[in-house]
């Protein structure tokens, strides 16, 4: 028993020295604890002196001794582990992982007394721009505070997202991202969510020009825009490119939402006909240099209309003209307003039946995006799909029902979804089946409507109708 005992207090004293040595190490590969807390940036503070093994040789090729060390490398942003002159060449290598030769296993220690001249121990100054942003950032902030790692970058500018425990070191944030993120000029946070009817946020610049006119390169497309007064989302790429994969040449786009042209360009791109509509007159603008820019001008039409309007008046016109003369093609109507789309739906309704009937002799797809707030284990696009047939009032049966397509996660518990789906007769004259009172399958009894997420912002009449579908 005295034995074990003792065994035991030894296996302890083993382990504790064994933490300790590493927490040193360890702390010796961050900047300095004096930086904690700091809120005006100061780059001398970071300035540090460690101890680092080194091998040294001379005269030897160095193809015969990488092999060995490469996974011991000392690898520090703007520092080389490895430095020749004269001939001879110094090697650095990691604390965390060789203090002594010994530390080398068994064959490695072999080859190396072969090669090598010199093992020891150096001393290295570490500067400011030797540190990541990360490193920087988690050693400046108070350890309770989590490092703010996601950000969007659209052309030279960086865009966060700070939260409120972040904003009292705001600035220094943004200093640590204008310096270590390579060919960025401006950093700007988000205020607060898409709130305005055209769709942008409100925007500090946290450091940097205060230039937010910015060129962005996406699927081997070009767009300009002024990323304060527009909306723009470099998280959409792939959706963008799968999208119009849909589409053929003969076909013809309605991108009644259309930005700055994400869909709308590389549609025209492809040979198909759009039209593109945004009501934001700022979008409007950067659409109709971005199809200049691109050489797609004889493919679109562009639009500043109600995304109501233009679907009431050039939509149904053109359908219209090309279901008069027969002409072939499958027509594509993109709803991209997650927040409110959903709410567009009713314009559908507002045709008579004899253009209903014309419509949809063959029946135009439309490809809708929203927002869905999910709870734990609840399959989003199946919500999605039940809250687009609360607004139709029906089932989307196997007939019309196309896609149901995660497009990516928005927070913790809200997701955007598309759902592709024929406007067919039987949905617009009441031919489907009817809905009765539907449910989340969750324990709360929400109804579908209820996980409409947001409103972007735009004032509604309450009724009893808007009531129901409000946001939450």
């Amino acid at each position: 028993m005295i034995v074990r005992n003792y065994l035991t207090t030894l296996i302890k004293q083993y382990v504790w020295i064994q933490y300790r040595l590493y927490t040193k190490m360890t702390s010796l590969l961050v900047p300095p604890e004096s930086v904690r807390g700091m809120t005006c940036l100061d780059r001398t503070a970071f300035t540090t002196t460690v101890e680092l093994p080194f091998l040294k040789v001379h005269g030897i090729k160095l193809s015969n001794i990488i092999p060995i060390v490469k996974k011991y490398l000392f690898k520090i942003k703007n520092f080389k582990p490895i430095q020749s002159m004269d001939n001879e060449t110094i090697i650095y290598l990691n604390p965390l992982l060789i203090q002594t030769f010994e530390d080398f296993v068994e064959d490695e220690k072999k080859q190396l007394l072969e090669t090598y001249n010199q093992f020891g121990i150096t001393k290295i100054i570490l500067k400011y721009d030797n540190w990541q942003s990360y490193d920087i950032l988690r050693a400046i902030l108070p350890k309770e505070i989590d490092v703010p790692t996601s950000y969007s970058i659209i052309g030279h500018i960086v865009h966060l997202n700070l939260r409120d425990i972040h904003l009292p070191y705001k600035t220094i944030i943004g200093q640590v991202y204008l310096d270590t993120i390579p060919s960025v000029r401006t950093v700007l946070n988000k205020i607060n969510i898409i709130h305005t009817t055209f769709r942008n946020f409100t925007l500090e610049i946290l450091a940097g020009d205060k230039n937010t006119i910015a060129t962005v390169k996406e699927n081997g497309y070009i767009y300009e825009l002024d990323f304060s007064q527009v909306y723009w989302n470099p998280r959409l790429s792939t959706e963008h490119k799968n999208l119009i994969t849909f589409m053929k040449p003969n076909d013809v786009l309605y991108d009644v939402f259309a930005g700055v042209g994400p869909f709308a360009i590389p549609a025209a791109c492809k040979g198909i006909k759009v039209f593109a509509n945004d009501l934001n007159p700022e979008s409007y603008k950067w659409l109709q240099k971005n199809i200049i820019t691109n050489k797609v001008k004889t493919n679109i039409q562009s639009f500043n209309m109600d995304g109501r309007d233009f679907l009431k008046t050039i939509f149904k016109t053109d359908i219209l003209n090309r279901r008069a003369i027969n002409q072939s093609g499958i027509e594509h109507i993109i709803m991209n307003l997650p927040a409110l789309a959903i709410e567009f739906l009713d314009v559908f309704f507002d045709f008579n039946e004899n253009e209903i009937k014309q419509i949809c002799y063959r029946p135009p797809i439309i490809h809708l995006y929203c927002f869905v707030k999910t709870n734990k284990g609840e399959n989003g696009c199946k919500l999605a799909q039940l809250l687009i047939e609360k607004k139709l009032g029906c089932t989307l049966t196997s007939n019309s029902l196309l896609d149901l397509h995660y497009v990516r996660n928005v927070s913790l518990s809200k997701e955007m979804i598309r759902i592709s789906f024929l406007l067919t007769k039987n949905i617009l004259m009441g031919e489907e089946p009817a809905m009765k009172k539907l449910k989340m399958e969750n324990n709360f009894g929400i109804y579908v409507s209820n996980n409409i997420t947001e409103n972007n912002g735009k004032k509604q009449e309450i009724t009893k109708e808007t009531n129901e579908q409000k946001c939450v």
